[in-house]
Formats: C-alpha cells, sequence, structure tokens
C-alpha cells in the first residue's frame, strides 16, 4: 500500500440485483476461471486497478474490468449483465470491514443500455451481504463518459483487455491445467523439460492482446477527498 492511498483498500464485488447475496472479492487478475462465471460473464471480474489521475491529481481513478475475453470486434455489441450489482468496497483504515461503497448497475442491453451510479456511500450491510444503496438521479448510457454527481466522471464500456498475460508459457509451467472456455495446453513435449519460470524480460508474448480480446470496464474519476473522508 503506498502513501498515496493512506491506508486505502479497494475490493471488488458482485451481488444479485434484487435482494442480498453473498459478494465475490476480486483481489488479483482472474479470467474465466470457473464454470459458474462462464456462463454467466457478466459476473466475472477479472481486474481491478486504482491510480491517481493524470489530468488531476487531486483525483483517484477506480477500473473494474469484467467479462473478459470477447472476442476480436464483438466490443460494440457488448453490454453489462443488469442483473448484476457491481462493486467498489472502500476500506479506509485495514481492518478488513468496508466503510464506504460505490455500486453500479445497468439497465436494459445493447447500445442504448442505461448505467447508474451510486456512491461513495455508506454501505447498508457489510460484509458477505449486500443491498442496493440510493443511486444519483443522473444516468448515463454504455460506452459514453457522464458525470452524476459535481467532480465526478463514469465511463462503462467495451475496451481492450489490459492484462498482460503469456498462455502459451504459463502451459508450458503448468502443462496440465486447464481453463472452462476450452483453453488447454498443447500435448507435452517429451524433449522440452517443464518450465519453472517466465520467459526472459522482453521476449514474453501476450495471448490477449495478439488475440484481440476486449472486455467490458467501469472506470470513475473522483475526488480522493471522497474516498478518504
Amino acid at each position: 500500500m503506498n502513501k498515496l492511498t493512506k491506508g486505502l483498500i479497494v475490493l471488488a464485488g458482485i451481488a444479485a440485483v434484487s435482494g442480498v447475496i453473498a459478494v465475490r472479492p476480486a483481489i488479483a487478475s482472474d479470467h474465466a476461471d470457473t464454470r459458474e462465471v462462464v456462463d454467466r460473464a457478466g459476473s466475472d471480474i477479472s481486474d481491478v486497478y486504482m491510480f491517481e489521475s493524470k489530468e488531476n491529481s487531486s483525483n483517484y481513478v477506480l477500473v473494474m474490468n469484467v467479462n473478459p475475453l470477447i472476442a476480436s470486434g464483438g466490443g460494440p455489441a457488448a453490454s453489462f449483465d443488469p442483473d448484476v450489482l457491481y462493486q467498489f468496497k472502500l476500506d479506509q483504515n485495514q481492518d478488513g470491514i468496508e466503510d464506504r461503497v460505490i455500486q453500479v448497475t445497468f439497465e436494459g442491453t445493447g447500445p442504448t443500455q442505461k448505467v447508474i451510479v451510486a456512491g461513495p456511500r455508506l454501505p447498508n450491510e457489510v460484509g458477505t451481504t449486500n443491498s442496493r444503496v440510493p443511486a444519483y438521479s443522473i444516468h448515463g448510457q454504455i460506452n459514453s463518459t457522464f458525470s452524476p454527481a459535481t467532480g465526478i466522471k463514469v465511463f462503462a464500456g467495451a475496451r481492450e483487455d489490459s492484462f498482460f498475460f503469456d498462455l502459451e508459457q504459463f502451459f508450458v509451467i503448468l502443462p496440465d491445467r486447464g481453463v472452462p472456455t476450452g483453453l488447454t495446453s498443447p500435448p507435452a513435449n517429451p524433449n522440452q523439460p517443464q518450465s519453472t519460470t517466465w520467459r526472459a524480460p522482453g521476449t514474453a508474448v501476450d495471448f490477449l492482446s495478439n488475440g484481440g480480446y476486449n472486455c467490458l470496464s467501469i472506470v470513475i474519476e473522483l475526488p480522493k477527498s471522497e474516498l478518504l473522508k
């Protein structure tokens, strides 16, 4: 944790929009790791980022990537799952309990899908169950930037997957590893011993970039004071 965040920990979670349901935390990159998220791609959180805005040093930018492995050219037609509650859970004192929550939900599907944002607010519940908090009255549309409140900017839509992953070398290190999408390791080469390391610097091959894979991103820029107060 760097000094900039002053102890702030950001986790991401999902829940059903209706009712209260357990939340899945996201603490590392995770693409299509289980059959459940493959069957419901909108619930698959692949990456979460937090960084200082390059345009305004008084702001933070939060990013949640979901629905990874969208095929090349499929981004414009992709939309978020309207039955999922997407959440940034903000732990301000590192006690493992969220102090604020930012929630994003969606209405409809396709290119006119509505984006609804709430928070940062006190959560209705803490821990592994969540329900919706009051949202801003100003809504946006997928693949367009909008401001639900003064000082807050939001974008939700398709972007190139920002995660770098050398899948070929991964399969060399773990030759028996497969994922639910059907991406399985090639047949073992008896003349090539199993590796225990990644390739040398500068020689790795980015599977996601080479394949043109996209994801859906929720990007929120807001004042640091909103997260640290």
